[in-house]
């Protein structure tokens, strides 16, 4: 996997992390034929940077947030 340094993510990291998330969420979402609710997109992205930030890996914090987007969106 990538590894990043723990991140005290400038706003250009942000962004490009949030950037990075937004494209796989549609990208799975794609794939999954489902069309995302409003909000659904950065809600996933936000649960996403937060847990980044603190200290979880890429793959962990795809499948936290993963989960609770299938919890909150009843996917």
């Amino acid at each position: 996997g990538l590894m990043l340094p723990p991140l005290a993510a400038s706003a250009s990291d942000k962004s490009l992390i949030t950037q990075f998330c937004r494209t796989a969420v549609k990208a799975e979402l794609q794939r999954a034929s489902t069309v995302p609710t409003e909000g659904m997109v950065e809600d996933t992205c936000r649960c996403f940077l937060a847990k980044v930030q603190d200290g979880a890996g890429i793959q962990t914090a795809q499948a936290i947030c993963k989960a609770k987007a299938a919890d909150t969106y009843g996917l």
